[in-house]
């Protein structure tokens, strides 16, 4: 149903514009934003780049970016949501919805230089949805982001893409400190769960994480543990506490990314 909507959108595209460039003043492009003259010879390396020497358009661009990034923030991390959070996925959600909100804000400064440009991006932001297998959604969220900082270069708009980078690169680096991962524990006896469960809990929060979900599956003799573990986690420590265990309090330990 979503590629069927894609394609629509994209035909719809394709059949309009025509009519939206005819629309425009020929001597304005599409919108009717006059673009500067173009310089020739070396002066062309300046092009795109007086605009970070006006100091307050380099501040309302940042200001845009952060402001996006804050209303973001505000229903990524609404607390009716957080309460709920008992998987991986969940807890991942948010950084999801805030790489997002960045590349929004930033499609729509491009959009608003270039207005032409809105048909391109819709449509490498499909391809890139629906043709290219780059993992977690928030790894779609980075494919996108330099994506149009790439279409920002190519248009000379670095005003926005050299913001856009330095807002990205924060925001990727604080949000990959929230380290989330699964730790799984299988072959305790079904009479020692509820003692190796504690053992385990004890052994983990000790550790500096912060269990967010966990789930026990006795017919499997199996317990996980969800947990939010700090980026100076010492995994190797942590895996010599579990075999310090008691041999019938004792499990085999499965890490996942951590």
């Amino acid at each position: 149903m979503a590629r069927r909507a894609v394609s629509l959108l994209t035909l719809l595209g394709v059949f309009t514009r025509p009519a939206l460039l005819r629309a425009a003043p020929p001597d304005l492009p599409l919108g009717g934003i006059e673009r500067p003259p173009r310089s020739e010879g070396p002066a062309m390396l300046l092009d795109g780049w007086s605009g970070l020497a006006d100091t307050w358009l380099v501040l309302d661009m940042v200001s845009v970016l952060l402001i996006a990034l804050a209303l973001g923030a505000v229903i990524a991390y609404h607390p009716s949501t957080r309460r709920r959070v008992s998987s991986l996925e969940h807890f991942e959600q948010p950084k999801t919805l805030l790489l997002y909100a960045v590349v929004a804000a930033v499609v729509a400064l491009i959009v608003e230089v270039q207005p032409a440009m809105a048909f391109v991006i819709f449509g490498i932001g499909g391809l890139l949805r629906f043709r290219t297998l780059v993992g977690d959604a928030k790894d779609t969220g980075r494919v996108i982001l330099v994506t149009v900082l790439g279409l920002c270069c190519g248009l000379k708009i670095f005003v926005v893409a050299i913001p856009a980078t330095v807002i990205g690169w924060i925001l990727i680096y604080v949000l990959e400190r929230q380290i989330a991962g699964i730790i799984r524990v299988s072959g305790v006896t079904e009479s020692a769960m509820h003692d190796a469960t504690r053992a385990y809990r004890a052994l983990i929060a000790g550790a500096g994480c912060r269990i967010i979900g966990e789930q026990t599956k006795f017919i499997k003799r199996e317990f996980t543990f969800v947990v939010n573990a700090p980026p100076t986690l010492d995994r190797e420590k942590l895996q010599a506490q579990f075999d310090a265990l008691p041999v019938e309090l004792r499990g085999v330990v499965d890490w996942e990314r951590l």
